[in-house]
């Protein structure tokens, strides 16, 4: 028994390895078709897109820094620190899923930029999904008591929300220190107003059925 856990452990860590470096891969198979863009183009009109994947690129490398530091992140104060700053960047991995609304033409094949902006949002969701996965592994093994989809399903819809917040208030993650009297006062409105901001919660609810739904076919490949 105790063979067949560590030949479990060395296949679960190759599987790890092979689906970071295929996102790495996949990354920069974006990164090229930018370049492509400007170079064609002649403008800069897509280049936000490495900026945004940057951002959802944030959480997987505070849940990757937790996973590699248990020492410094064994302090309670560290680690929900952590945790507070990761769900305030988490919804940048699917925020990149709204850039698609810009689809148009513009110097390139309005086919070419369907790949560019896809590949990035693409890029944008794995990277939050494995970080969402990592997180709930860190969050089980510190609440044992908890079951995973009640850290989950909240997060996912936390996610819609947030996405909302930076798609159509135009707001983003460094508000909440720049200007969170403003942020606050908004989503207070949003809450204590429901009716008034339907399209606010239909829009929440969707995402986050949406990215609940897509989340086990992550976790079953990822296992």
């Amino acid at each position: 028994m105790r063979l067949k856990g560590i030949f479990r452990l060395i296949r679960q860590r190759i599987t790890k390895n092979q689906q970071t470096y295929t996102l790495y891969f996949s990354i920069l198979f974006s990164l090229a078709l930018l370049c492509y863009r400007v170079y064609h183009s002649g403008t800069y009109l897509r280049v936000s897109l490495v900026w945004n994947l940057f951002l959802a690129y944030v959480p997987f490398a505070i849940t990757r820094w937790m996973e590699k530091h248990p020492a410094e992140t064994g302090n309670r104060l560290t680690w929900y620190s952590c945790f507070v700053a990761w769900l305030l960047f988490i919804p940048n991995a699917p925020y990149i899923l709204t850039d698609l609304f810009h689809l148009f033409d513009g110097g390139v094949p309005l086919w070419f930029d369907l790949f560019l902006i896809f590949s990035f949002a693409w890029n944008g969701m794995i990277l939050g999904y494995m970080s969402i996965r990592s997180m709930e592994h860190l969050w089980r093994a510190r609440h044992t008591r908890w079951p995973a989809w009640l850290f989950t399903f909240p997060v996912m819809f936390l996610c819609g929300m947030g996405v909302y917040i930076g798609r159509y208030l135009r707001y983003n993650s460094w508000d909440v220190v720049k200007d969170p009297l403003t942020l606050l006062g908004d989503m207070r409105d949003i809450v204590l107003h429901p009716v008034e901001n339907r399209s606010a919660w239909a829009f929440t609810v969707c995402m986050g059925i949406f990215l609940s739904l897509m989340y086990p076919l992550f976790r079953k490949q990822s296992t």
